[in-house]
């Protein structure tokens, strides 16, 4: 998850703060910990006319349990270093006809290493630049509980978008390998991001970001965000060089895309070339409606950020190309959701719903397997998986334990017995749920 030389650099630099910075500056913090088991099942599973995933997962029972650590520790009043690690150990689907399908896995890894340098601080939490270093997790869209977080979670093309992983539950955001220059200063809040692509292809290639937000006093929030991706990659394959015969469309004197230049050499007007690079564009905005009646009418039974309501829209692939990405409006995601009151009940209710128009099906089948920014169009039109919906709850039994429940027909991908995970969501008819609960501890 994480090269050796970055790891050494943490150390190093963790070592020298303490030789070189005041006695007094230097502060271990305690560790932080937290444990979390999740349960659930898939529901109703069909795949319609779908194909690629033959197995039935009617039924399917899901369990994951994990644990994290996490070290911080103070080398000098504006700086500090942090290093997590976490393991997990989960069950993988079954598959008929196979013996070695059943039966469990685990896995360990780094889930933080990365450095923080405050510069200009402003007092409270304002600060000039706050300058992380590494490896760490982000996320800019606090309201999005399970769909959303768009920016880090989705293919520039194809249209491809991923909720979840091994951990189904309060996941909704993105583990950042990169650089990130923050600026906070009275509600405006700016990230400026070179990072390293590692859980997409091209892996390796450089993708710059910057995402600006603006609060107003708690009652609603704005935020917009651009993505150049895939910008620099030394091998070359963001612009679609592996293969290039295969990234190849054709305009045919009638106005005509074909993938195929067999036999049509005197009717090719144009022959154009599809890449992974691309733009991004991101809005969002939210509505604390619970906070502006509380201002006015005081009211026990709404509690914080209930009657709240939220949006985040997305662009995958600001340029058109024909054939495959000739309709912008095909390439929009667009999610709403609400914080419902609960009276106390629960700590937090949530309904999202997405729409994406995608014609092709969320299927990253030609950019994993042969390294191409296509869609999986052999499969045909689809318009079945265009509606995502999420329905979420939480509850802090005790200061630090909680429980957290949530159904949803989402972009879940399973994990085979490969260990890799599923190129195409499993929730592509509308019939396809799931619900999972997740029990967590931390310390």
């Amino acid at each position: 998850m994480l090269n050796k030389s970055v790891v050494t650099v943490l150390f190093a630099s963790l070592a020298m703060g303490g030789v070189f910075a005041a006695e007094s500056a230097f502060k271990l913090e305690p560790m932080h910990a937290s444990a979390s088991w999740e349960v659930g099942e898939i529901e109703n599973f069909d795949n319609g006319s779908n194909q690629t995933i033959a197995v039935n997962r009617n039924k399917q029972l899901i369990s994951h349990s994990a644990v994290w650590l996490l070290e911080e520790a103070r080398i000098a009043e504006n700086a500090r270093v942090f290093l997590g690690v976490g393991g997990m150990y989960f069950f993988i689907p079954s598959a008929p006809n196979n013996l070695y399908s059943f039966g469990q896995r685990s896995a360990f890894g780094l889930t933080d290493a990365h450095g923080e340098f405050e510069f200009w601080s402003q007092g409270g939490t304002d600060h000039g630049l706050l300058l992380k270093v590494g490896v760490f997790p982000f996320k800019y869209n606090e309201d999005a509980k399970n769909l959303g977080e768009y920016m880090f979670r989705t293919y520039t093309y194809p249209t491809v978008i991923y909720t979840g992983g091994l951990v189904l539950l309060n996941t909704a955001g993105a583990q950042i390998n990169g650089v990130d220059a923050n600026t906070k200063c009275r509600g405006i809040n700016n990230d400026l991001m070179l990072t390293i692509k590692t859980d997409q292809v091209p892996s390796g290639s450089l993708s710059l970001t910057d995402l600006v937000s603006y609060s107003f006093q708690n009652f609603f929030t704005v935020g917009a965000g651009y993505m150049f991706d895939n910008i620099y990659d030394p091998t070359n394959l963001a612009r679609g060089n592996y293969d290039p015969k295969a990234a190849n469309y054709y305009e045919l004197n009638n106005g005509t895309v074909v993938y195929d230049s067999a036999g049509l050499t005197s009717s090719i007007k144009h022959i154009g070339h599809y890449t992974f690079v691309g733009q991004k564009a991101m809005g969002r905005a939210s509505l604390d409606l619970g906070n502006i009646i509380s201002k006015y009418a005081p009211n026990p039974f709404l509690g914080d950020k209930q009657l709240r309501v939220y949006s985040e829209v997305v662009l995958m692939g600001v340029k058109n190309y024909p054939g495959y990405y000739n309709k912008m409006k095909n390439r929009i995601a667009y999610m709403y959701g609400v914080n419902l009151p609960t009276f106390g009940i629960l700590d937090l209710l949530s309904v999202e719903t997405e729409y994406c128009r995608n014609p092709y099906s969320d299927n990253a089948n030609q950019v994993v397997q042969n390294l191409n920014p296509i869609p999986k169009a052999d499969l045909g039109p689809s318009t079945a998986d265009d509606v995502k919906w999420t329905i979420y709850a939480r509850k802090n039994v005790f200061k630090s334990f909680s429980l957290t429940a949530q159904a949803a027909r989402d972009h879940l991908r399973l994990v085979d017995f490969y260990g890799h995970y599923y190129d195409e969501t499993i929730m592509s008819h509308p019939k396809n749920w799931y619900w999972a609960l997740q029990m967590s501890y931390s310390i």
